[in-house]
């Protein structure tokens, strides 16, 4: 696979993890607020298993194309490596923060812990948007030279 190619893969992955992670900062993560106490086992279990399809290959290929682009291309090394650690720190958000905080909320419904899973996910809404204009300014150096 030329660079190219492979630094479209990971900047369209990235495209589409910040749109989807916007969406589920702004609507999806808020709406947990508004589930009945008692329906609200189903309606996370139900989440946990729906989202996972959405998510899980998206990832997966951001943060393997983010690896090879660092370790086995030398174009915009700098650029490569920031998205990698851009990459592994959500990552590091989604399993220290995010997924503790969904395994609480499947024992049982907790105001508290919703508003943390919205407040600390805004770690990743971030660092993803920052992902995807460093993708953005990458694909801009490709389409430009």
């Amino acid at each position: 696979m030329s660079h190219d190619t492979l630094f479209l893969v990971n900047a369209c992955s990235s495209f589409f993890m910040a749109g989807l992670i916007w969406f589920v900062q702004v609507v999806h993560y808020p709406s947990f607020l508004d589930v009945e106490d008692s329906n609200f086992d189903q309606f996370h279990q139900k989440h946990v298993i729906r989202t996972g399809f959405v998510v899980i290959p998206p990832m997966l290929v951001e943060l393997i194309s983010s690896a090879v682009l660092t370790f086995y291309f030398t174009q915009l090394p700098l650029i490569n490596g920031f998205g990698l650690a851009l990459v592994l720190a959500i990552w590091l958000s989604t399993f220290l923060l995010q997924a503790p905080t969904h395994s609480r909320l499947q024992k049982n419904y907790d105001l508290a812990l919703i508003e943390k899973l919205i407040r600390t996910n805004w770690i990743r809404t971030m660092l993803w948007s920052l992902k995807a204009l460093l993708s953005f300014y990458g694909c801009c150096y490709f389409l430009l030279r």
